[in-house]
């Protein structure tokens, strides 16, 4: 059986199924080729690892494009909580479906690829892949023009002799500070989940007599296990002892011993509260973290994350801190298998990467020409993958590589060949998929909604609850900032539409019989992940406290600043006084705390109140060319007093012929996959909504839609010619405010 493709993507994790998915809704025949019976990899019902990305460590900074179409969709259909150890099948069917769904895309599932076969005209280049259908016992060859190496371990570039990596560089070579003196092949381990439920009457465990006995909680210092029910990332085993690869199936007969071993211990040594726990399920398939690095034009390195470089050729993101484990997992037992875990801020803060770039020069082989990587085995060091190993990372790096394909398809080309000549057009692309790019607008030509007038029926000011003294982020990895006392600094990031700063007032409460002071200090941000204000203290001063009891405090500042921009307000006092907090940030907000010199971002926002009063969320911001808070909110919100339906037009300078428009709502980018619950429906996102045109003084109905949950909706229709379009919003999923990122109009 031959089949011959366009591309031909091999490995069904969430890179590879989001650069066949990206390559295929453009045009591209396209195979997916995986060896696991179904699709997402680590995230898949076999391994269950959360997907986790720049979000979880930076606000507004979910991965959007098709991860987000992917997320929602779950979180519509699955009845299972996203955790470590849990999940269920429908993640596994969100993805089949996804690619089923599309046309010019051929799924081989359970089909493992055999071998790499070069051409014979040309050996530098692939010609075809074989592969061996379990079940039926057919062979196939895949003959492609273009290949994906998403398998993870680079099986495909190491076959096709492609320079690669595997284990730590010296610190020397690429001045890593988090590397070791001398290089090793040292690697992440894999791990193996577990989940348990409780059955409500005890239920006893006698493990095999070959499970080691880890009888005290000193067997397993360092490693949390508090949740009893969840499986834990720490039951890792990689090299040393063993090579990732090569001895993939001791380390899975290794891993199953100490997943019991560790059970074993929470039913029958000391007080962990499990008699009526029973094992649900054990996974049988290491998530592997770790093992060939395929070499590109350019390799990422530690400074590229820390430091947030913006390259010219980026295509994707990430934001992850620099996540390496301890050599050796589980079995290294006088080390924390993390050394930030558990809750170590300091090394928190020596990895903590702000939101990063990814060259294009990282995911193509510098010696295969017609090979593109995605996923973990992208060209990077070890440190460096310590981030752009995560998931929802690999999935930017996945559609990147998918409209990659696209491009080169469309005119003839390599992947090198696209840098830099077709970069632009690369990254206006991948925009125009949903994706985000650092620093980079829609500047799309064939948009027509760029050159209209936009208005819309009201607009929303900032408003910040008043919030209480909870808990401000409890975060997956255990790690939790307690509550909002003033002994650690706090900051608010927060949006700026005067050309000055009277006043603003913080919101304290006191547990203090007697009167204090807080030293406030103003910051400009150049964009919402500038922690630091990059351009230095403004102004500092001290202002009284009165003692106990919550009051707003006024802090004066009289200030000239920069209109649409994002400012810093830090504060800091003594025991017993407290910021109050809210969980819920509104668009363009972000609270920081400071531990060890370093700020890291909670989440939620301090409350306060500016004046003059800030409306951030203006009608203009549909068509800022960026679809979340970035350098600006980015974001439309109507008035939430004013209620439903509300809308928004656009008049363009001359009657327009379109056929297509392009509608972004808000799905909350700075919550977490993790922190939703089952069957959420986001209340922030539009659910019910027509679009009209202008037909002669009389608005007429382009279509009606119903009941939408996605961020990213395309309507296409027959064409249209008219010099006003106009979008009416009828309700969300909950919240009292309209809201859009954006809107584009195309004739296609």
């Amino acid at each position: 059986m031959n089949e011959q493709y366009d591309l031909i993507v091999v490995g069904g994790g969430l890179a590879g199924t989001c650069a066949a998915v990206a390559a295929a809704r453009l045009g591209c025949r396209v195979a997916l080729v995986q060896n696991r019976p179904v699709l997402g990899g680590n995230s898949s019902s076999e391994i269950r690892v959360p997907v986790g990305g720049a979000c979880d460590f930076n606000p507004w900074a979910r991965e959007t494009g098709l991860l987000e179409e992917f997320f929602l969709e779950d979180r519509f259909q699955d009845p299972a909580r996203i955790w470590t150890g849990h999940g269920s099948s429908t993640w596994d069917y969100i993805l089949y479906k996804a690619a089923a769904n599309e046309k010019n895309l051929d799924l081989y599932i359970d089909t493992p690829a055999q071998k790499v076969l070069m051409s014979e005209t040309n050996p530098k280049f692939i010609d075809s892949i074989v592969s061996y259908e379990n079940g039926s016992e057919k062979e196939i060859v895949l003959q492609g023009r273009l290949f994906i190496d998403a398998t993870g371990d680079g099986v495909i570039a190491y076959q096709a002799g492609a320079e690669f990596r595997m284990g730590r560089e010296a610190r020397s070579e690429f001045e890593e500070s988090l590397a070791p003196e001398k290089a090793d092949s040292y690697t992440q381990g894999s791990s193996l989940l577990f989940h348990a439920k409780d059955v409500g009457f005890p239920v006893p465990f006698t493990p095999p007599e070959w499970v080691p006995q880890l009888t005290s909680d000193e067997d397993l210092a360092f490693r949390t296990h508090h949740d009893v029910e969840a499986g834990y990332w720490w039951i890792e085993i990689g090299n040393p002892p063993y090579n990732t690869i090569t001895d993939h199936a001791n380390i899975r007969k290794e891993l199953i011993k100490m997943v019991l071993a560790v059970w074993n211990h929470i039913k029958n040594h000391g007080d962990h509260q499990a008699d009526h726990l029973v094992l649900d399920w054990i996974g049988m398939v290491p998530g592997k973290r770790e093992s060939r690095r395929i070499m590109g034009d350019y390799i990422m390195k530690e400074k590229d994350v820390t430091y947030g470089s913006l390259f010219d050729d980026r295509v994707a993101y990430g934001g992850w801190f620099v996540d390496i484990h301890t050599p050796g997992g589980i079995l290294t037992k006088d080390l924390p298998p993390e050394p930030s875990f558990p809750g170590k801020s300091e090394e928190i803060g020596k990895r903590q990467a702000t939101v990063y770039s990814i060259p294009f020069r990282s995911l193509y082989s510098k010696d295969i020409p017609n090979l593109m990587m995605a996923g973990r085995d992208i060209s990077v060091t070890h440190v460096a993958l310590g981030t752009t190993r995560l998931m929802g990372t690999c999935s930017t790096i996945g559609q990147a590589t998918g409209a990659a394909a696209y491009l080169c398809t469309k005119y003839s080309l390599q992947p090198r060949d696209l840098y830099p000549e077709k970069i632009h057009e690369l990254q206006q692309l991948l925009l125009k998929q949903d994706g985000f790019i650092p620093q980079i607008k829609n500047s799309d030509p064939k948009d027509l909604a760029r050159d209209a007038r936009i208005t819309a029926s009201s607009s929303a000011k900032l408003q910040i609850a008043q919030g209480d003294l909870a808990t401000e982020y409890d975060h997956p990895r255990q790690r939790t900032i307690s509550m909002t006392g003033l002994e650690t600094e706090r900051a608010l990031i927060f949006p700026i539409t005067s050309d000055h700063i009277d006043s603003i007032d913080l919101y304290i409460e006191s547990h203090l019989h007697e009167s204090a002071e807080i030293e406030v200090t103003l910051k400009k941000a150049m964009h919402i992940w500038d922690y630091d204000g990059s351009e230095g203290i403004l102004t500092k001063q001290k202002v009284a406290v009165p003692p106990s009891g919550v009051s707003w405090v006024k802090v004066p500042f009289n200030l000239s600043v920069d209109p649409k921009s994002f400012y810093i307000i830090t504060a800091r006092s003594q025991t017993g006084i407290f910021w109050r907090y809210h969980k819920k940030p509104p668009v363009g907000t972000a609270a920081l705390s400071k531990e060890k010199n370093k700020w890291t971002s909670t989440k939620g926002a301090y409350t306060i109140r500016i004046y003059p009063e800030v409306f951030p969320y203006e009608t203009e911001n549909i068509l800022s060319g960026v679809s979340r808070p970035e350098n600006w909110t980015n974001i439309w919100i109507s008035d939430p007093s004013q209620g439903m339906p509300q809308t928004v037009t656009l008049e363009f300078p001359v009657e327009t012929t379109f056929n297509t428009v392009y509608l972004t709502f808000d799905t909350n980018l700075t919550q977490t996959h993790m922190s939703t619950p089952p069957l959420y429906l986001f209340p922030e996102c539009v659910k019910d909504y027509a679009l009209f045109f202008d037909a002669q003084a009389t608005w007429k109905e382009i279509l009606h839609c119903h009941d939408n949950y996605q961020r990213r909706r395309i309507h296409r229709f027959s064409p249209i010619t008219t010099q006003k379009l106009q979008i009416e919003i009828y309700a969300t999923h909950g919240d009292p405010s309209a809201r859009i990122y954006e809107i584009r109009v195309y004739n296609e």
